[in-house]
Formats: C-alpha cells, sequence, structure tokens
C-alpha cells in the first residue's frame, strides 16, 4: 500500500492481493485518523458482503467468487470502545456488469484500488442501540 497526506486527505493506492479492511486500518494508525470519510474505486476479488436483518439483528453475508470491478465503495471512519471503526460500503460488478451492492466485510485487491480519506476533526464515537442491534453514531449534548 502506498499512502501520501495532503492537508486533511490522504490518498490511498493498494496493490494486488491486499486485504482492503486490514489495509485501511493500517492506514488510520499510520495517519492518526479518528474521524473521516473514505471514498475509491478499483478491482477486487474474494469478497464478503451483507446486508443487516433488523428482526435478527444480524448480516445476512454473502461470499462472492471471482474478479469484480468496485464501481464504488464508501464509507466513514469513526471510534468503538476507543479503538477506530470503519463502515464501509460496496458496489460492485461481475464480468457481465451485474452490480452488486452492500455492507463489505472483506475483500482482496485484485489489480489496483485508488482511494482517498478525508479526514475530520470531530471524533465520533459509536455507542450500542439495543433497539438497532448495532454500534450507532452517539451526538450527546444534541439537538434530536
Amino acid at each position: 500500500m502506498i499512502s501520501k497526506e495532503e492537508k486533511n486527505i490522504i490518498y490511498v493506492r493498494l496493490e494486488k492481493g491486499e486485504e482492503i479492511l486490514s489495509s485501511f486500518y493500517e492506514i488510520v494508525k499510520k495517519h492518526n485518523i479518528t474521524s473521516g470519510w473514505i471514498n475509491g474505486i478499483g478491482a477486487i476479488c474474494d469478497v464478503q458482503i451483507g446486508s443487516y436483518n433488523l428482526k435478527g439483528k444480524d448480516y445476512n453475508k454473502v461470499n462472492l467468487e471471482g474478479d469484480y470491478e468496485l464501481i464504488s465503495l464508501m464509507g466513514n471512519i469513526s471510534q468503538k470502545n476507543n479503538d477506530p471503526f470503519l463502515h464501509l460500503h460496496v458496489t460492485l460488478s461481475d464480468e457481465k456488469c451485474i452490480a452488486y451492492g452492500g455492507h463489505l466485510f472483506s475483500a482482496k485487491i485484485l489489480a489496483t484500488g485508488e482511494f482517498f480519506i478525508k479526514k475530520t476533526e470531530s471524533m465520533i464515537p459509536r455507542e450500542y442501540d439495543d433497539n438497532i442491534g448495532l454500534y450507532l453514531w452517539e451526538f450527546k449534548d444534541c439537538d434530536k
């Protein structure tokens, strides 16, 4: 992986074989990011995505074999139990340009991945919401 920081933007290139989430956690640590936004494109394989089932309070996970075009990766960086937490969603397409999308659990870079992270000033914590079954952004002392 290669990264370059310019003001509050970190440009990232992931290389063939690198796992996306673990690579981003390394970047977050390297650049001391407490919160921010991630966007990117590329080509990926060995993909696991999912959609959230509110009734069961768990994810329906799908493993996708083969090679995929990463049409869009977007997500955020916040803090969960005082550690960095990545929340990423993807849209990808197969060789027939059929699109798939969902919460990203894992994927490896097939050829390359080009991303940027916009660092933000605020530290956004997450707290567990029993009603939803997920760790959600917590804004104490904010208007509802």
